[in-house]
């Protein structure tokens, strides 16, 4: 395992509060510890500013994340609910290939999807474990569907992030282009914000087995908490091509 040293100067760097006022993601709720093992947290490096981004283990060595949240380092740890500790439960591996999506478009996100290879396999144990991935015929996933999102994003517009993690029921909603995007917002206030970037809207799948059918992309210019803001996130289903040959390319160099 890396040293904690790096991702502890970090959390100085981004002003992490020792607790988390409120009991939201945005108007969500903490997690149950550990009971979404397949959540990656991102600590991510650049030459002026950190930040942080969510993502999920599709493989035992690669996590899918957004392609916004590229860096020129990451810490990822695996096995977190609460990252600013040193966790028995947590893996830190490092990333040893960042794949963003070709097509990437930064201006409008559009193909904002990433792959992140693993230096090696995570040790797979209850506390870590990978998320099912959506079929090409993901109809099962409505309009009207409700779903859930996770992540230590910031709790408020203007907020600090959460060391802990904190998820919140979505629906599904109509306005989005269905071959692409989907959108899903909770009532009232509930939804994402800042640093949730990358990480999977979780429906249940046949037989109740949770799929990571979307990945956290962005949102309309309202703040987190006003109702009428969108959340919007990219469709796997249209990228499940993509992801094979990524995966496929990367298993054989």
């Amino acid at each position: 395992m890396e040293s904690f040293g790096f991702l502890y100067t970090l959390t100085g760097l981004l002003s992490l509060p020792s607790g988390v006022s409120g009991d939201k993601i945005i108007d969500g709720t903490e997690a149950v510890p550990h009971s979404r093992p397949y959540m990656a947290f991102l600590m991510v490096k650049e030459k002026t500013k950190s930040f942080i981004c969510g993502g999920s283990l599709i493989r035992p060595n690669v996590v899918l994340t957004a392609a916004h949240c590229k860096g020129e380092s990451f810490i990822l740890i695996l096995g977190a609910h609460n990252f600013s500790k040193n966790e028995k439960s947590q893996q830190v591996i490092p990333v040893q290939e960042m794949i963003p999506h070709e097509k990437f478009e930064e201006k409008t996100l559009k193909n904002d999807i990433m792959l992140l290879k693993l230096k090696y396999n995570a040790t797979i144990t209850n506390e870590v474990k990978v998320i099912n991935l959506p079929s090409k015929d993901d109809h099962d996933f409505k309009p009207g569907s409700i779903c859930l999102v996770a992540g230590w994003g910031r709790t408020a517009t203007n907020g600090r992030v959460s060391n802990t993690l904190r998820e919140v029921n979505v629906k599904i909603q109509e306005y989005c282009d269905s071959t692409s995007l989907i959108c899903a917002r909770g009532s009232d206030r509930k939804g994402t914000c800042s640093g949730d970037s990358g990480g999977p809207l979780v429906c249940q799948g046949r037989n109740n087995v949770p799929t990571a059918v979307g990945i956290v992309s962005y949102a309309s210019s309202e703040s987190c908490e006003n109702p009428q803001r969108s959340n919007v996130y990219i469709k796997v289903s249209a990228h499940l091509r993509w992801i094979e040959s990524k995966i496929a390319i990367s298993s054989s160099a």
